[in-house]
């Protein structure tokens, strides 16, 4: 069953890819991309109870020569080596950068996939000190939350002020910036005057309005 989140995801891979599907839970989107014509996919989960399910979905579609399945913490006791592409989705900034902090499993890791549920600015700001690039993203409106989709390749960036905050300015994500503009805006009415924290949502909402004063997408 692909939400709209997972086929987001789906849509920064493709049947070349050999990847890993870090914390894949019932391992939809390892399925959907070994019919789309992956050939390599390890899914794994730190859940016995997530895998045992996955394992079960997997042999239903007779997958199981496609999709290997590991029970793992991250990406300890994985060997990376004949993978390309990582996918990290549903967890939070802190999860995802304790799992990449192991250098040593990124080395053929061309290609990253991540979706955090806090905390995005932050982990744009680490994985450019990382090495890799952000490519794209995608804002997912789904069940009134929305999800933001990163997708990194293996390269230098310097990324501005405002793309560590809010990723590159696009024109069909306006909803998406006025929501977070409210959103600011009422935390404002309620914290302390001349506060740091008030500070920090000024800048926000002032890079927000940069954003929102932008007339042509890239």
């Amino acid at each position: 069953m692909m939400s709209e989140r997972l086929l987001a995801i789906a849509s920064f891979l493709n049947p070349f890819d050999s990847f890993i599907d870090i914390g894949c839970d019932h391992a939809y989107l390892s399925i959907f991309m070994a019919k789309k014509g992956c050939k390599h996919i390890l899914a794994t989960d730190i859940h016995e109870n997530a895998l045992e399910v996955a394992c079960k979905n997997i042999k239903r579609e007779r997958l199981e020569k496609v999709i290997e399945t590991k029970l793992a913490d991250g990406l300890h006791s994985i060997d990376t080596s004949s993978y390309n592409t990582l996918v990290i989705a549903g967890m939070g900034t802190n999860t995802i950068e304790h799992i990449l902090s192991l250098k040593e499993k990124l080395q053929s890791i061309q290609k990253i996939i991540l979706q955090s549920n806090k905390e995005v600015p932050r982990l744009r700001k680490f994985m450019m000190n990382l090495g890799y690039t952000l490519v794209e993203e995608k804002v997912i409106k789904e069940k009134n939350h929305y999800y933001i989709i990163l997708h990194y390749q293996k390269g230098k960036q310097s990324l501005r002020e405002e793309e560590l905050e809010l990723g590159f300015y696009k024109k069909e994500n306006i909803e998406y910036y006025l929501y977070l503009q409210n959103y600011y805006k009422k935390i404002l009415l309620e914290v302390k005057k001349e506060s740091l924290e008030e500070k920090e949502l000024l800048r926000k909402v002032t890079l927000l309005n940069l954003y929102l004063q932008k007339k042509d997408g890239i």
